[in-house]
């Protein structure tokens, strides 16, 4: 009877372990706890290979002994499975880390980075932009007088005007976003954005010529209840262009990595830096190794239009956020 429970028992946990490969299959990945610990899944990597590791080195010193620990085996050999699958995952997102290309021609550089309300300054945000050759800027947590100033720096450096819009929906640095759209891909102007709890901004062409760019910023799950409720209806909003458009470009802070299900539920959509090779590294928070953390920023684009030629995790400044770039040309 105890033998039967003690299968049943690793048995549940080898099934456990293996649903965390993949909980937005059974919905799990918008519920607590799942939502933060899928987002972490370095730390998963870590934590079941080390588990793993363990249990099999305890089931190795028993043999010595001439006991035999079959339940032991069979769990520590799953969590090694499962350590390497979370690292496969990774590895099949991207961890290159290389410099990004000069853009080809006729490409469209997307920049995006949350600049913690001022802790990547206007000026360190216009000198990462300049680096890449940033035709577009979505910057979440930057108000729009810090955006004009990253602006200023823009065109005082090349010439070349920046339309700046932003929205805010409270009275701190963090509820606002804009977004800077170069003045070499045509006249844009501001359109209602998706309604979320931070701002968001969507800009379209006048002549309806190019694409609709949205710089977005949903709430954190960091909290049970209201904030996850939030989260959840932020995350279907912003990638609902995705969904019903054509000719999108949506980037920003999406506090969601592609294993939450709203980010797999993306239509016509692809991940820039999925398809550009750098999609397994973290970009918050930035104070920790880039193989170590949450890759929480995203630009998301029209994949029937547009082809990834390159994309990068950039440092900027003293953000808890790294920056992503991404050159996109039509296809």
């Amino acid at each position: 009877m105890f033998k039967l429970l003690g299968w049943v028992v690793t048995l549940a946990l080898v099934a456990a372990a293996a649903l965390t490969l993949d909980p937005a299959r059974l919905g799990l990945s918008t519920r607590l706890p799942v939502t933060q610990a899928i987002a972490m899944r370095p730390y998963l990597v870590a934590g079941f290979v080390v588990l793993g590791g363990v249990l099999l080195l305890g089931v190795l010193l028993a043999a010595l002994r001439g006991r035999r620990r079959p339940r032991g085996a069979v769990l520590a050999l799953a969590f090694l499975a499962v350590g390497l699958g979370h690292g496969l995952v990774l590895w099949d997102r991207g961890l290159t880390d290389d410099p990004l290309p000069e853009a080809p021609a006729g490409a469209v550089t997307v920049f995006t980075l949350n600049t913690l309300g001022g802790g990547a300054t206007p000026q360190q945000v216009a000198a990462a932009a300049l680096g890449t050759g940033a035709d577009v800027l979505a910057l979440p947590e930057t108000s729009a007088a810090s955006a004009r100033l990253v602006a200023e720096e823009l065109t005082a450096s090349t010439g070349t005007p920046f339309q700046v819009f932003a929205r805010q929906t409270g009275k701190w640095e963090s509820s606002s976003t804009a977004l800077l759209v170069s003045a070499d891909l045509g006249e844009y102007a501001e359109a209602d954005p998706p309604a979320t709890s931070h701002g968001a901004v969507r800009a379209e062409p006048v002549d309806g010529e190019g694409p609709t760019f949205l710089a977005v910023h949903p709430i954190s799950p960091h909290a049970p209840g209201r904030a996850m409720e939030r989260w959840r209806a932020d995350l279907h909003a912003v990638t609902e262009a995705c969904r019903s458009e054509s000719d999108v470009i949506v980037a920003g802070d999406f506090n969601a990595t592609l294993d939450h299900e709203p980010m797999r539920d993306i239509g016509t959509c692809v991940d820039a830096s999925t398809e550009g090779g750098v999609g397994g590294l973290a970009t918050w928070p930035a104070h920790l190794p880039r193989l170590v953390g949450a890759p929480i920023d995203h630009i998301l684009l029209d994949g029937d239009r547009y082809v990834v030629d390159a994309a990068a995790v950039l440092d900027v400044g003293d953000s808890d956020h790294r920056a992503v770039v991404a050159q996109l040309s039509p296809r």
